[in-house]
């Protein structure tokens, strides 16, 4: 209050004394024009929509890992000591998994041979040639040339990963235990 009663005085006083404050100071006690009101707030522009973060790689690759014990019971098979079976035994349970896995490969990744030709064929490689797409062993020339395909190469064709929807503890789950309840 005491500042409101200097800036008073100095009002009054400025406003007698000379012309220019006393010009301000009733422009300043001039009533304000109302504004409507149905006049709408200023229109602000929505904010940015929050693109969620996509799961992560590790995720992401062990959801491969679930859908393989899932569909072909891979880690089954691996994790398993076959030391006590028989080729034959291993052999008939080697079918099962070799099959469901070759199906979720296929169907997630489309892989296919990279080269056409099969291992022993003669091929040619172009100057320029994708070191990505070739391993060279023998005389190796960075400019291409003559070749035996050792190892036609695999190609994926596409990549459907699984996706991911459970909590953040059961990421890392990638089979369940099963139990029977009596």
């Amino acid at each position: 209050m005491v500042s409101r009663v200097g800036t008073a005085f100095r009002a009054f006083f400025g406003s007698l004394m000379d012309s220019a404050v006393a010009d301000r100071v009733a422009a300043a006690l001039q009533p304000q024009p109302e504004k409507p009101v149905s006049e709408a707030p200023p229109k602000l522009s929505p904010p940015a929509p929050v693109v969620p973060a996509g799961p992560s790689p590790k995720v992401v690759a062990l959801s491969l890992v679930a859908t393989l014990q899932r569909e072909a019971r891979l880690i089954d098979f691996l994790q398993e000591d076959l030391t006590p079976y028989t080729d034959e035994q291993i052999g008939a349970a080697v079918r099962d998994v070799h099959r469901d896995s070759r199906s979720v490969l296929d169907r997630l990744f489309g892989i296919r041979p990279l080269l056409d030709e099969g291992e022993g064929a003669a091929v040619q490689l172009p100057a320029g040639f994708d070191p990505a797409r070739y391993r060279l062993t023998g005389k190796v020339s960075p400019q291409g040339g003559a070749g035996i395909v050792q190892h036609h190469g695999w190609l994926a064709t596409r990549c459907d990963l699984p996706t991911f929807t459970g909590t953040e503890a059961a990421a890392h789950v990638v089979s369940p235990a099963e139990v029977e309840m009596k």
